[in-house]
């Protein structure tokens, strides 16, 4: 029986553990959380997810759905180099920080039940004060099985 939801705790552990550009990781209750934060060191990022159930099925008593999965890790650089138009921020965005997230968590599963994790979109979201803040969007998808008892 697999009821999900995505274990975003695992996602942050593999962050943690693969991609140290990071100095904090930690997880957010919704997006717009997520993007509301201030950070207090100068490489963070908060980890949010959401599903989306497809059709439902049944074969006999157990009642099976796929659910699709988005996973989002907004991502924040602090850095003072070319402040006015964000320049110093975007190089570390793009030649440090984009690509051990991505490293970490392309094709990575945290359990069997899972499949691998998609690259779906990057996006920034704002410059401000010299922060950065930008989004890596990864997609994955898991079946849902439950024994339904009357």
């Amino acid at each position: 029986m697999t009821v999900g939801p995505f274990p975003v705790s695992a996602a942050i552990a593999r962050l943690r553990s693969h991609a140290p550009a990071l100095l904090a990781v930690g997880s957010a209750a919704d997006l717009a959380t997520a993007l509301a934060q201030q950070p207090r060191v100068a490489v963070s990022a908060y980890v949010t997810a959401a599903e989306v159930g497809r059709a439902i099925k049944y074969t006999g008593p157990l009642t099976i759905q796929n659910c699709d999965v988005t996973l989002r890790v907004v991502l924040f650089v602090r850095h003072y180099g070319d402040e006015q138009t964000g320049g110093g921020a975007r190089v570390q965005m793009d030649e440090e920080v984009i690509p051990q997230v991505r490293a970490a968590l392309f094709g990575w599963a945290p359990v069997d039940a899972f499949d691998a994790l998609s690259f779906q979109a990057g996006r920034d979201e704002s410059y401000a004060a010299g922060w950065l803040v930008s989004q890596q969007v990864f997609g994955t998808n898991y079946r849902m099985s439950h024994q339904v008892i009357p």
